[in-house]
């Protein structure tokens, strides 16, 4: 009987022994879940605070959308010339008007200086590259010419050709877009010249531009 009671007491020792260990060892182990909510929480936050910082400074960028009404304004209190549809320029001697009636001579002149400068570089710009492009196109028709001349290969000869008559095409339109530029600002500026004249507004520098001048 005592050695049985000795036994089960060292078994019941040895089993509360091995449950403090346990215990012990549980206790002195940091658990991931103490720390990572915490960080998880941080960076989700940051993340979410970023993110909600960048939708709202997007869409107050995209609040704004330029029309045609914000382009004329940049461009000064004249209306800018039409390069195609109606011809405006009808309403740029009015806006002209409209602007000496309630400004100095003084700042008139600037305005229509400013207006005058834009469009004289756009012509001048247009008829320079015409010039080029014709001066280029009559040498690489002359090469070709000279190549095919002497020659040996046919096919060589044909090959040159197809590419110069492919360069000649992509020239021709884009003269036409330049003659077409030139045909809408000189009358407009001839128009404005007219106007200037007629009420004595005596502008040296507002010289239209010829063929032969740019």
């Amino acid at each position: 009987m005592g050695i049985r009671s000795s036994k089960s007491f060292s078994r019941l020792g040895g089993v509360i022994l091995l449950a403090f260990s346990a215990l012990s060892l549980a206790q002195n182990v940091p658990t991931p879940a103490a720390t990572t909510p915490q960080d998880s929480s941080g960076t989700g936050s940051s993340l979410a605070e970023a993110a909600r910082k960048a939708k709202a400074q997007k869409a107050a960028h995209a609040t704004k959308v330029f029309t045609d009404e914000d382009m004329e304004a940049a461009s000064g209190p004249l209306p800018r010339l039409k390069m195609d549809g109606a011809d405006n320029s009808d309403d740029v001697v009015a806006a002209m008007t409209k602007y000496r009636a309630t400004h100095t001579p003084q700042q008139t002149e600037e305005v229509v200086h400013a207006w005058f400068d834009r469009y004289d570089q756009m012509l001048a710009a247009a008829m320079k590259e015409s010039v080029n492009i014709n001066t280029l196109r009559n040498v690489n028709s002359l090469n070709g010419y000279d190549l095919c001349a002497e020659s040996s290969e046919p096919q060589e000869c044909r090959s040159r050709q197809t590419v110069n008559m492919m360069g000649m095409r992509s020239d021709s339109n884009e003269m036409t877009r330049n003659m077409n530029l030139e045909g809408r600002i000189r009358p407009a500026l001839f128009k404005i010249q007219v106007w200037l004249m007629q009420n004595n507004l005596h502008y040296d520098w507002f010289k239209v531009r010829t063929t032969d001048q740019f």
